[in-house]
Order: C-alpha cells, then structure tokens, then sequence
C-alpha cells in the first residue's frame, strides 16, 4: 500500500473490534495516526470514557462490539468525532440504517486498507479542520436534520418544544419511513436529558433472548459463552433516552419485563440477583396500531399507557408533499459531505416528478432515491433519466391523470373513438393518458408512444395531464 501523507500531529484514532497486530491497525499506523484498539465492549466504552479520539473505527460483525453502544458513547464524549463503520455487507440500505444511527461514513467488505486509509483522512482532516467546541444547549430542528415548513411539521416542532421541558416517556406514530427515529433524536436533543446518551434498538431485529440480553445485559456465567459481565441499553442508557423502534414486535413476556422497568426504574441483569436502578425516558416507536393490538391481546394496555404519556404523530410523505424540495436539497448536501461529491441540484422536471409520487417508503424511500440517482449522476445536476433505473420510477403517480374530453371516447379492446370535431390536441392527451394506464413507468410509456422521455414530460404539462 503506497503511503499516504501524515496526518496532523499523530492525533489517536480508536479501532473497535480487531487486535493491535492486524494488518489495518499497521497500515494506518504507517499513515501518521496513532492507534488504540479495542476487542471488547468493555474495552472500547472505557477507552471512549478515559481518552477524546480523533476519529473511531468500528467493525460490524457477529463477534464484534455492537454498532449501537460505541456511535452513542462517541457522540456523548466527542459529538463531533467522525465514526467509520467497516460493514458486514456491501449493501446501500445497510450504509443508510449506519449512518442514520450516526456513524459519518460506511465502508463495506472487502477492505482495502488504502481506501479505508484515504477515507478516513478525509474525514480526520474535515474535524481538525472544524476544531469546534460542543455546545450543550438544546440543538435547533434544522441543526438535528429535522426538515419541512408544511403545516404538518409545523404542528409537530411545535409539539416537541412543548414538551422539551420534561423529562417524559413519548410514543411516536407513523408509517414505516417517515423518520420516528430522527424525531425521537430530536426529542432527545431538545430536552432536559440532551447531556446523556441516546440510545436506539430496533425490537423487531432481534429474537426475545437476545433482545432481553441487549436491553439488560448479562452477568458473567450466565450462560455459555458469557465470560464477562455486559451492561445491557437500560444501563448504557442511564439518565438519558432508550429509543426502542418497533415497539408493537416485543413478545409478552420482554413486554412483562419493561413495564416493570418503567414502574420501579430497576432490573435485574440476565442470570443476576442484584437490582440495577436507572433513570432515564423511554421514546417507543411503532407503524402499528396498538389499540388494535391491545384488543386482540397481542400487546399490554398497561404498557401501552405507561410509554404514551405524549404522543406524537409523525406524518406519511404524502400529507407533507410541500416540504419534497427541502429534502431533496438536504439529502443532496448530505451526500456530498459523505462523498465528496458536487451536486448543485436537480432539474425542475425530476423535481416535479418527484413530487407527484406516492412515496409509500415515505422520507427513507425519497432519500434512498436521491443517493441512487445522485451515485447515477454524469454532471453536476440530477436529470430524470438518473431515477429511471431505481425502484421508485415503478412507483405509480399519487396524482390521476385526466381521460378524455368530449370529443373523444375509450372503448373496450384498446380501441377510441374519435368524433369528426375533436383536435389533434385532444386525440393525443387521450392516447397519452390510456398509455399511462397501461404502462408501469412513464419512461414504458414514453418508449410505447414512440417519443422520448423529455418530450413526454413536455406533453404532459402542456395538456395538464396530472395536474
């Protein structure tokens, strides 16, 4: 591997997950940086306790240290310390979920110790170069990545800064993709517990042991293959947030196991006899109806009540179209930090067709979009034809098209029947909207009609067609 330049004054990175003989630890070693590294959890959480890094390395893997406890001790000591995850799989969503959580970067197998190297300096060279102290006071919306102007995010800012006072347990609402979990973040960084750890977990990711042995740890012995103790999210999370998504998946029993939790603030660790107190909010998230769940006995009502002390409803994209342009635009200079990319923008046809989807993935479906289409991308601009080949050009229209005019009728087997006063015009808008009908994409019904993409689009506007 040739060597890249040094980097500062020998700042320490942070490695989690691997010894100090391998071969990445040497190799960024050749590069200038001064490294420490971490096999355990345990180890890691109490090198972040005793020491700032300047960067953190982290493996994803089975026997690796989990993601979720090193991003939060690294944002609670250095919020603004970089954290590279080294992935289990190469795979997008994979990269999304990461860094979602927090980590600034994502690199997915295999590792090439040059490129993990350069990424790595671009992002130790952006924090030293930023050099920024922390600021403890509560975060705004926009500096947390909360966007949107519409009336319905209107009413929702509006909610969490009712409620940053207190120190609440809070049930967020909404379909799967509409950002519960940046909101819980949001909740989190604008309350009175911002100064401790948020702490997320995904209750439908794991089966009930292994929740249970996540959220409360395990003493050692417990069982085989516990040779040390593990403080479970309940402890990591002590005086802060433990976010726990999908909430409406606990089984009964886990479901049992929190309420008591929530009525006594202690727990037993797996395989202890010792009460462990915390203090902490509980910020649950759910796309399902647990009212309906709590009828068909599937889910506690006295749980249910204990964590809906606020409840919050996010809204679906659809109900929030207005705010589309906003987060294009963030999820554009969001991919250029990332990527070093130079995207100005997106043209107003892509723009306009955006907006008229009917986002069933809702915001993580829209951003999954503009990152394709931005990884598509030959210039400085994203054009329509970048979204043709992503999953969201099937999506249907949200918005109807009109049919035919007066003059003009669609009949059974494909056929219309024209009357001697009907135009051009309105032969066309019928023939392009029957051929919207019948196409998946508006790119097949371009390729139908015979005429190319932009052409369609100019069609469409010039007869209103969808609007």
């Amino acid at each position: 591997m040739s060597k890249p330049r040094r980097w500062g004054n020998g700042e320490v990175c942070l490695i989690v997950g691997l010894s100090a003989g391998s071969a990445l630890p040497r190799d960024l070693g050749a590069a200038g940086l001064k490294i420490e590294v971490a096999g355990s959890e345990s180890e890691a959480l109490a090198a972040l306790d005793r020491r700032p890094f300047v960067a953190v390395v982290a493996y994803q893997r089975p026997d690796a240290p989990p993601i979720q406890s090193i991003l939060a001790r690294a944002s609670q000591k250095s919020p603004e310390i970089p954290v590279m995850v080294l992935g289990a799989t190469a795979a997008l969503q994979d990269a999304v979920d990461v860094m979602q959580q927090g980590a600034a970067d994502y690199l997915g197998p295999p590792f090439q110790a040059e490129v993990v190297a350069t990424r790595l300096r671009n992002l130790v060279d952006k924090t030293l170069g930023q050099n920024q102290p922390h600021d403890s006071a509560p975060a705004t919306l926009e500096h947390l990545g909360v966007v949107g102007s519409s009336s319905a995010m209107s009413k929702l800012f509006a909610t969490i800064d009712k409620i940053s006072r207190y120190k609440a347990n809070v049930l967020l609402l909404g379909e799967s993709g509409s950002g519960k979990e940046l909101i819980a973040r949001a909740v989190h960084a604008r309350g009175p517990r911002r100064k401790h750890l948020f702490v997320p977990i995904n209750c439908a990711t794991l089966g009930r042991d292994l929740l249970e042995n996540e959220l409360f740890g395990h003493e050692r012995g417990a069982f085989t293959g516990a040779h040390e103790r593990k403080r479970g999210l309940f402890e990591l999370a002590d005086g802060g947030t433990l976010f726990l998504d999908e909430i409406g998946e606990l089984d009964p029993s886990t479901q049992a196991k929190l309420l008591r939790v929530l009525e006594r603030n202690a727990f037993r660790r797996v395989g202890g006899t010792t009460l462990v107190n915390v203090d902490l909010s509980v910020v649950a998230a759910t796309n399902r109806n647990l009212e309906e769940a709590i009828v068909a006995k599937r889910f506690r009502e006295d749980l249910y009540y204990r964590l809906k002390v606020v409840t919050i409803v996010v809204p679906p994209l659809r109900e929030r179209r207005e705010d589309i342009p906003a987060l294009v635009e963030a999820f554009i200079a969001d991919f250029n930090r990332r990527n070093g990319g130079k995207i100005r923008g997106i043209a107003p046809q892509a723009m306009r067709w955006l907006t008229e989807l009917a986002w069933p993935g809702n915001v993580r479906e829209l951003k999954n979009a503009v990152e394709s289409a931005a990884m598509l991308a030959t210039g400085e601009t994203i054009g329509l034809e970048e979204f043709e080949s992503t999953t969201v050009a099937r999506r249907p229209s949200a918005l109807p098209a009109r049919t035919s005019s007066s003059a003009v009728a669609v009949v059974p087997q494909d056929s219309i029947v024209v009357s001697a006063k009907a135009t051009l015009a309105d032969i066309e808008r019928v023939v392009i909207g029957e051929h919207l009908k019948r196409a998946a994409t508006k790119a097949d019904s371009a390729r139908t009609l015979g005429i190319g993409l932009r052409t369609l689009y100019s069609k469409l506007k010039r007869y209103r067609i969808g609007a």
